[in-house]
């Protein structure tokens, strides 16, 4: 009979106010997608801005613990977390030193490419918007 593996993220190291911080992460994500769908996108934007520096911390947190995997997922949260709140160059950077990252998952890897190409394509088309409405503002 074979031994299973726990599944899930280790935890090891970590103490109850990372999950606090975890749980207040989770709910202002919720809350701002709650705000946004409302429209009520600065309400939001602040929500997100706030998530994704709790996200950062809990990174850094967990590399200390040497719980990389952990670590990762939570930074690409955070970049997520900043583009949802308007940031793309913070969220764009975010992404890119994990694609620098030896020790990224492939399938992670893929997912924060192709996550960091949309991003770089949407912020790529608002500049394009932002020039023509500055064109028409001249007239």
């Amino acid at each position: 009979m074979s031994q299973q593996l726990p599944q899930g993220t280790h935890r090891q190291g970590l103490d109850a106010m990372f999950e606090t911080d975890e749980a207040r992460k989770s709910s202002l994500i919720v809350h701002a997608q709650l705000l946004r769908q409302q429209h009520e996108d600065e309400a939001a934007a602040i929500q997100f801005a706030e998530a994704a520096r709790l996200e950062e911390h809990l990174s850094d947190l967990c590399e200390a613990q040497g719980l990389v995997e952990k670590s990762l997922v939570h930074r690409f949260s955070a970049a997520s977390c900043w583009a949802q709140a308007g940031d793309f160059y913070h969220a764009i950077a975010l992404c890119d030193d994990l694609l620098a990252r030896t020790e990224l998952p492939d399938r992670l890897r893929q997912r924060i490419a192709e996550y960091t190409q949309t991003l770089r394509d949407r912020r790529t088309q608002w500049y394009e918007e932002l020039e023509l409405e500055m064109a028409d503002q001249e007239r």
